[in-house]
This record gives structure tokens, C-alpha cells and sequence, in this order.
């Protein structure tokens, strides 16, 4: 019994030692553990830190592009607004240019009627007044003397 009690007592005393070096490893390996999460929270760290300084950086710039958005937005509804007023213009001015071209072609219409009319009536009294100062000057018998006499076709050319 004493060889079981030799044996069990060198059984725990290396199940001790395993023990202690069991621990040992494990003190070890967490401590490498340790220093690589340390590791890790300074890379962490100089991250944070350089996405603060773009982030800093980077706040102005979104700002502005905020503001130039909007300025856009706003120019934008500005050019549609002023399109729409310059479409409207656009349309007065030939409405109003075509009601003037109709004015003037009624105008010439009645004016070339009337200067027509007058040239026609002017020159029927003159063949008139011709006729008469011939038959009082002229002839005796009552012929009048042979004139001749334009048509009122050829002074209505000659007027063009």
C-alpha cells in the first residue's frame, strides 16, 4: 500500500506540475492576449482619431453642399417659373403681331378699295369734263374731236 500511496502521491504531484504549467501557459497566453487587444484599442484609437479629423473636415464640406443644393433647387424653380413668363410673352407677342398683320392687310384692303374707287370716279369726271370742253370747243355738228383716252384698266396699272 505504501507503493499506492508513492504512487498516488507522485500522480498528484505531477498533476500539480501539469497544473502549474497549465497555468503558466495560460497566464502567458493572456497575456499575449492582452497586449494584441491593447494592440487592437490603439488602432481603434488612431481610427477614431482620424476619422474625427475627416469628419471635422468633412462637416463644412456636406454643409455647403447642402446650401448648394438647395441654391440649386431654387434657381432651378426660378428658370421654370421665368420659361413659363417668357413662354407667355413669346405667345402675346405673336398674338399680337398676327392681329397686326390683320389690321394692316384690312387697312390696305379698304385703303386700296377707296384710292381705287377715287381713281375710278376721278377719271370718270375728267373723261366727263374732257368730253364736255370737247363738245363745247370743238365741233359744231356735235362730234367730239378724236382724243384718246386712257381706260381705267391702264391707269389702275400704271399706278403699281
Amino acid at each position: 500500500m505504501q507503493e499506492v500511496n508513492l504512487v498516488s502521491g507522485i500522480t498528484a504531484i505531477a498533476l500539480y506540475i501539469a497544473l502549474i504549467a497549465l497555468v503558466i501557459f495560460l497566464i502567458i497566453a493572456i497575456k499575449r492576449i492582452v497586449g494584441a487587444i491593447d494592440n487592437i484599442n490603439r488602432a481603434i484609437d488612431n481610427i477614431e482619431k482620424k476619422v474625427d479629423h475627416i469628419t471635422s473636415k468633412a462637416e463644412p464640406l456636406i454643409d455647403n453642399t447642402f446650401l448648394i443644393s438647395n441654391d440649386i433647387k431654387e434657381i432651378s424653380a426660378n428658370l421654370s417659373i421665368q420659361s413659363l413668363k417668357i413662354n407667355g410673352i413669346v405667345d402675346s407677342v405673336k398674338d399680337t403681331t398676327d392681329s397686326i398683320i390683320d389690321f394692316e392687310q384690312k387697312v390696305q384692303k379698304e385703303v386700296e378699295t377707296n384710292v381705287f374707287d377715287t381713281l375710278n370716279m376721278v377719271t370718270a369726271v375728267s373723261r366727263g369734263i374732257k368730253t364736255f370742253i370737247g363738245v363745247l370747243s370743238g365741233s359744231k355738228n356735235g362730234s367730239a374731236g378724236k382724243k384718246k383716252i386712257r381706260s381705267n384698266s391702264s391707269l389702275e396699272e400704271d399706278l403699281y
